[in-house]
């Protein structure tokens, strides 16, 4: 049973409920069931627009689905997901800080979007364009004859805080100094927003590098689905970033200055490589620095075929202390962290603040020793930092372990800026600091319910067949072969899901519930169920 989705049974005998079920209203299924574009056109603009902007035909889910709030879909293995067009996972920090480059305005409140990152930093290079989606930030560089004059930064460093949204951030308001500092002393927009839902690691992570969202970029999710309907990752866990529609800036500016500029993502897996693109699978291309962790063994990877694996990455030593400084900080050694024995387990130590330091250094020795910042022609460099967003999914954002991951992420930050001021030269740099996403409460902190995925998946299969893949948190992937054999419709599918209620999801909808919120037995769980093919030409007056 999902941590986020405990139902407690309080009822007698289950043969006894089942014959007072209709006067308890647990199998009344009234209410008329509203039409696919009532559904989608009874939400808030804004959640339509982020969902259609997260729609790529060819590898988005058959059926676009939004829980009814505080409803969310629980991770199917346990803990808790993030995907969705809300305020509390779309809101996110969107800092561009660097004494000497970028004048310290301070918040900005307009709206922004992630797609707004690209452009900006285009003008940073002293380039100009403005993609369908995004456009450069004037508060950042605006073309004046003083900023034309300056030198371009030689390094610009992009840092993202995964998971290290607004929601976040506020969760825990003193665990961030560095980050309200430069917020202060450089350019800080306080509306920003992911922009289009899913809001995934890899969709974001290719929005945020190409300028676009979803909808042209083409990595819409976790999962996609490939040329044959198979569902897969969206990178194939690393071995072709073919599924990426268009290029990247930093793809631009490496084939601008013939290969010369430095491109490089010191990453926790693939789903990072939207920010620089294809690197030598692209035609033209060179293999550009990247790196990604085997959380199996904590050894950093890459996929040679495509990227380099800088020596000064791979040889970064010292993880052991760091996590010996870690267990000793309770006063005990243990071989634990707030009582997690995980400091001994290859495949769990990446999820503490001790393996945030380990990346940082080996970042900043990635800059040091392969000469990032080191000439004139700007070089460009992204990172992820996971752990907020990993421990999260643990244990949920309100715990101890977040705060803890949120404080060495901040800790680090302030490491990183002072050793730019000191390698690459004060006033000849510049950084941006965003985050992917927010996270999710757990369902009792806001009166909700956790939607059991797995639950969802076994009903349509008992209804229609083998005929669905996978459910995620906003779209279900189907089998069309599957669904051609069993006789079933997109359409057919979608309304069932349309009318599916809290009862239904339980193995036991004959048992009285509770645990669930705000949610009696008979609501319906889903705000919107339609094909997602309308996505594209749906309208609303």
């Amino acid at each position: 049973m999902l941590r986020s989705n405990k139902l407690l049974v309080v009822a007698a005998a289950a043969a006894a409920l089942i014959i007072g079920a209709s006067f308890l209203g647990l199998f009344d299924r009234e209410g008329a069931l509203p039409s696919f574009e009532a559904q989608a056109c009874s939400l808030p603009p804004e959640y339509l627009e982020r969902t259609q902007r997260g729609y790529f035909g060819p590898r988005s889910g058959q059926i676009a689905l939004l829980p009814e709030q505080p409803a969310y879909l629980a991770s199917g293995g346990g803990g808790w997901s993030h995907s969705g067009p809300w305020a509390y996972l779309q809101d996110v920090p969107l800092v561009f800080y660097g004494p000497g480059q970028i004048e310290p305005v301070g918040e900005v409140g307009r709206a922004v979007t992630t797609a707004d990152i690209a452009p900006t930093i285009t003008r940073l290079l002293r380039g100009s364009i403005r993609t369908e989606d995004g456009q450069a930030l004037d508060e950042v560089a605006r073309f004046t004859g003083n900023f034309l004059r300056r030198p371009a930064p030689k390094l610009i460093l992009t840092m993202v805080w995964d998971g290290g949204g607004w929601n976040t951030l506020q969760q825990w308001p003193e665990a961030w100094p560095n980050l309200a500092r430069i917020m202060d002393e450089g350019v800080s927009y306080s509306a920003a927003t992911v922009g289009s839902n899913p809001s995934v690691t890899p969709a974001v992570h290719s929005t945020l590098g190409t300028g676009v969202f979803p909808d042209t970029h083409g990595i819409t999710s976790v999962p996609v689905r490939d040329e044959e309907g198979a569902v897969v990752d969206a990178f194939l866990n690393g071995e072709s970033s073919r599924f990426l529609q268009v290029p990247t800036i930093a793809e631009r500016w490496d084939e601008q200055t013939g290969n010369d500029a430095l491109i490089g993502m010191v990453g926790y897996e693939p789903w990072h490589l939207g920010m620089i693109g294809k690197g030598a699978e692209r035609e033209g291309g060179d293999k550009d620095d990247a790196v990604w962790l085997d959380v199996e063994t904590n050894e950093w990877i890459t996929n040679p075929d495509h990227y380099r694996l800088p020596p000064s990455v791979e040889e970064t030593d010292g993880l052991a202390e760091d996590l010996h400084e870690l267990d000793a900080a309770d006063g005990e050694i243990n071989r634990s962290w707030r009582g997690h024995d995980i400091l001994d387990t290859p495949d769990r130590v990446e999820e503490t603040p001790a393996f945030i330091q380990y990346h940082a250094r080996a970042m900043m020795n990635m800059i040091e020793q392969d000469g990032y910042g080191d000439d004139e022609i700007t070089d460009l460099l992204f990172t992820n930092f996971k752990q907020i967003d990993r421990v999260g999914h643990y244990f949920n954002m309100a715990s101890e372990e977040v705060r803890d991951s949120l404080e060495e992420t901040d800790r680090q930050l302030g490491e990183i800026l002072s050793f730019l001021d000191r390698e690459v030269g004060e006033g000849r740099w510049a950084v941006v600091v965003t985050a992917d996403h927010g996270q999710q409460p757990d369902a009792a902190a806001i009166n909700g319910y956790g939607i059991d995925p797995l639950e969802v998946e076994a009903d349509i299969r008992s209804e229609f067949g083998p005929v669905v893949q996978a459910v995620w948190p906003t779209e279900v992937f189907l089998d069309e072969e599957a669904m051609e054999t069993e006789g079933v419709t997109v359409e057919e599918i979608a309304r069932f899901l349309a009318d599916y209620r809290l009862a239904d999801n339980t193995q036991r909808p004959d048992m009285l519930l509770s645990g669930t919120g705000r949610f009696d037995s008979q609501d319906r769980i889903f705000a919107m169920a339609i094909p997602a093919a309308m996505l594209p030409t749906l309208t609303c007056n």
